[in-house]
């Protein structure tokens, strides 16, 4: 992928993103990688009440290992 590349010049939908490096950065200045679009469309599919448990699990799970990577960058 392209570095600090502005994604604007595609579409006006696009104003504001750009990507850097491996991941996309959102207007708001959210990075997105394929890692995480995946795991946030395997949330959206979990909207049973019964899976509210498994959300749970899976939402500690990302935040534990998103805790994990900011130590190892450091």
């Amino acid at each position: 992928m392209y570095s600090g590349r502005e994604l604007g010049a595609l579409n006006e939908n696009w104003e504001g993103w750009r990507i850097n490096k491996e991941e996309l950065i959102v207007p708001g200045g959210w990075s997105l990688t394929p890692d995480r679009i995946i795991t946030g469309n395997a949330l959206l599919e979990l909207n049973n009440e019964s899976d509210r448990l498994y959300k749970m699990r899976i939402m500690k799970a990302a935040r534990l290992l998103d805790n994990l990577n900011s130590i190892k960058r450091q």
